[in-house]
C-alpha cells in the first residue's frame, strides 16, 4: 500500500513538473523574443530551445544548450554580434553576385530550368540579406 502511494506521488510530481515546463514554454513562445535585440535575443532563443529540449527529455541537447547559454552569458557582446552580422552580410553579398553571374550565363545559354533555379536562389539570398541588415540595424540603434 505504501509503495502504491509513493508511486502515485511520483506520477503527480512528474505531471506537475511537465505542466510547469509547458507553461514556461508557452509564456516564452508567446513573447517570442521578438522585442529583444542582441545578446538578450540570442539568450532568449536558446532558452526557448532549451525548454523544448527539456520537455522532450533530450538530455544531450539540454547539455549542449546549457553550455551555449553559459557562453552567451559570459562572452556575448553587441560589438561581437555586429562583427558576425557584418561578416554574414559580406558573405551573402558575395553569394548574390555569384548567382547574378550564373543567372546571366543561364539566360545567354537559354537554359530556362537553370534561369528559374538561379532566380530563386537570388531571391532567397536577397531576402536573407534584408533580414541580416535589419538585424544589424536593430543592434546599432
Amino acid at each position: 500500500m505504501r509503495d502504491n502511494k509513493n508511486y502515485k506521488m511520483t506520477i503527480i510530481k512528474g505531471i506537475t513538473i511537465s505542466f510547469l515546463l509547458a507553461g514556461s514554454t508557452v509564456v516564452l513562445a508567446k513573447d517570442d523574443c521578438a522585442d529583444l535585440t542582441g545578446c538578450a535575443k540570442k539568450a532568449c532563443e536558446v532558452n526557448l530551445e532549451l525548454l523544448a529540449s527539456k520537455r522532450q527529455g533530450n538530455s544531450y541537447k539540454v547539455a549542449g544548450l546549457n553550455k551555449a547559454l553559459n557562453n552567451i552569458n559570459a562572452y556575448c557582446t553587441n560589438d561581437g554580434l555586429k562583427a558576425e552580422l557584418q561578416q554574414k552580410i559580406d558573405d551573402t553579398n558575395s553569394e548574390i553576385e555569384e548567382y547574378k553571374i550564373d543567372l546571366k550565363k543561364a539566360k545567354r545559354q537559354g537554359k530556362h530550368d537553370k534561369v528559374e533555379k538561379y532566380q530563386q536562389k537570388l531571391n532567397d539570398e536577397t531576402k536573407q540579406l534584408k533580414q541580416l541588415i535589419d538585424e544589424l540595424n536593430s543592434l546599432v540603434d
